[in-house]
C-alpha cells in the first residue's frame, strides 16, 4: 500500500503494541529484502526513510515483517492480514513498504522534486515488489493508497495543497495502473488534530475531505478524534493502532458493499439551520457526552462543536436520526463551522499528560466496533468537520478549491 504520510503516521517503537499486532499473523506479513541506499547501506525492515534508494540494486527476496514499531498504515495492513487469517485465507498476505517517516510535505512524493527522493523511492519500491512477486509466481495487487498528512500541512492554503497532491497522486496512480492494471483506491485519515489552532490556517481538513470524495476514496476517520501525546499534534502508538484498525474496518465494509463515507448538507432558513449527515442504514447520531471530561470538559465544546457568526441560541441533535437543528442568534450570520474551533487546548491535559484536539465535537455516527487488539477500546465513526460561509440562506462550504 503506497502512502503519503507525515508525523502522525511516523513509526513509533512500541514492542508491546507491535506484539499484539504481529501475534498470529506475522507469517502473512513481509518486506522487501536486499535493496540498498545510494550510500550502500542495507535497507532493513524500517525502509530507507528519506534517503535515496539505489535503483541499480534490486530486491532479492521477501523477509518476514518483525519490526517492534507501530504506525497506522502498518496496522491497517496487519489487521487486513488478520481478517484473512480469521476467514481461513492463510495463503494471503501483505508486503509492507516504508510508509512511516514524518515531516514530509506532499511535494516529497512528486518524483520531479529535485531534493527529496521519497516519491522516487516509493515508485521504485512498487516496481520491485511487482517484479519480485512475478518472479516468485505470487499474485500481487495494489488496491489502496494511504493519505495521512497532518502537522506540516496545516498551514498550506487549500488550493495549493490540492494542486500538489493531484500531481503526486497522479504519478502513483499511473504507476499502479501500469504495474497492476488498476488504480488503487484512496484511504484518507483527515488531519486537524492540533491542540492550539490559534493563528493556524487549517484549510487542509476540508481539502482532504474533498480529495477523498473526488477520487471516490474512503474517508476512514478524522485525526481530531484521538488523544495527543505531546500537547501539540502528535498521537501515541495506541492512537496510531486504533486509526489503522479503523481504516481496515472501513476497507472491509466498503469491499462488502456497505456504505462508509459520512457526508453532510447544510440547509438554512432565516435563523434556523439544519445540518444533515449521510449515515449508514440503521445508524443514528450518537453523543459521546463525556469525551472531553479529562481534557477541559464540556465548556470546551459548546453546542456540540458548532460555531456561527454572531453566536448560537441553541443546538438540538436528533439522536434517533441523522440531523442537527441549530438556532442562530443572528439570522444574517456570515459563517458556520463544525468541529473547527479556534482555541488553545494545550494546557488541558489528563492525568497521563494526554490532550485532545482543539477541533472538537462529541457527535459521532452510532455504529462502532470493539478493537481487535486493545481490550476495552472502541472504534468510532467520526462525522466530517467543516466550515463555510452563507450567502443569504445558501451555504458555501470551504473545500480547498
Amino acid at each position: 500500500m503506497p502512502a503519503y504520510g507525515q508525523s502522525e503516521n511516523r513509526r513509533k517503537v512500541d514492542p508491546v503494541l507491535a506484539d499484539l499486532i504481529l501475534a498470529g499473523q506475522s507469517a502473512q506479513a513481509y518486506v522487501l529484502d536486499g535493496m540498498r541506499t545510494v550510500a550502500g547501506t542495507a535497507i532493513g525492515v524500517n525502509g530507507a526513510g528519506t534517503t535515496a534508494i539505489d535503483q541499480n540494486v534490486p530486491a532479492t527476496g521477501l523477509a518476514g515483517f518483525t519490526s517492534p514499531d507501530v504506525a497506522p498504515s502498518f496496522t491497517a495492513l496487519m489487521a487486513r492480514a488478520a481478517r484473512w487469517r480469521d476467514a481461513g485465507q492463510g495463503q494471503r498476505g501483505v508486503i509492507i513498504g516504508d510508509n512511516g517517516f514524518g515531516g514530509q510535505l506532499i511535494d516529497a512524493w512528486d518524483i520531479n522534486n529535485p531534493t527529496n527522493p521519497v516519491g522516487r523511492n516509493q515508485l521504485y519500491w512498487m516496481r520491485e515488489a511487482k517484479r519480485l512477486a512475478d518472479s516468485m509466481q505470487i499474485g500481487l495487487s495494489c488496491p489502496y493508497v494511504w493519505l495521512f498528512q497532518g502537522t506540516s500541512a496545516k498551514d498550506d492554503p487549500g488550493a495549493d495543497y490540492r494542486a500538489r497532491f493531484d500531481t503526486a497522486h497522479g504519478q502513483t496512480l499511473a504507476q499502479a495502473e501500469s504495474l497492476f492494471g488498476a488504480r488503487p483506491r484512496l484511504i484518507v485519515v483527515v488531519n486537524g488534530g492540533d491542540v492550539n489552532t490559534i493563528g493556524d490556517l487549517y484549510a487542509t481538513p476540508a481539502t482532504q475531505y474533498r480529495i477523498g470524495l473526488d477520487y471516490d476514496g474512503i474517508i476512514a476517520t478524522w485525526q481530531r478524534a484521538y488523544p495527543i501525546e505531546d500537547r501539540n499534534i502528535h498521537i501515541n502508538g495506541q492512537a496510531q493502532l486504533l486509526i489503522g484498525e479503523t481504516a481496515e474496518w472501513a476497507m472491509a465494509e466498503t469491499e462488502a458493499g456497505h456504505a462508509w463515507n459520512i457526508t453532510y448538507q447544510v440547509m438554512k432558513s432565516g435563523a434556523q439551520v439544519v445540518v444533515g449527515f449521510d449515515l449508514r442504514p440503521g445508524e443514528t447520531l450518537l453523543n459521546r457526552a463525556g469525551l472531553y471530561d479529562s481534557f477541559g470538559g464540556a465548556a470546551t465544546c459548546p453546542h456540540y462543536g458548532f460555531e456561527a457568526d454572531g453566536g448560537i441560541v441553541g443546538v438540538q441533535p436528533d439522536l434517533q436520526g441523522d440531523s442537527v437543528t441549530i438556532t442562530l442568534a443572528n439570522p444574517a450570520a456570515g459563517w458556520l463551522r463544525f468541529a473547527h474551533q479556534v482555541q488553545d487546548c494545550a494546557a488541558m491535559a489528563d492525568a497521563a499528560g494526554m490532550t485532545m484536539s482543539a477541533h472538537r465535537t462529541t457527535l459521532f455516527g452510532s455504529h462502532s466496533r470493539a478493537s481487535r487488539y486493545l481490550p476495552g477500546e472502541t472504534l468510532w465513526r467520526s462525522l466530517p468537520g467543516f466550515r463555510g460561509t452563507f450567502q443569504g440562506d445558501i451555504f458555501r462550504p470551504e473545500d480547498g478549491t
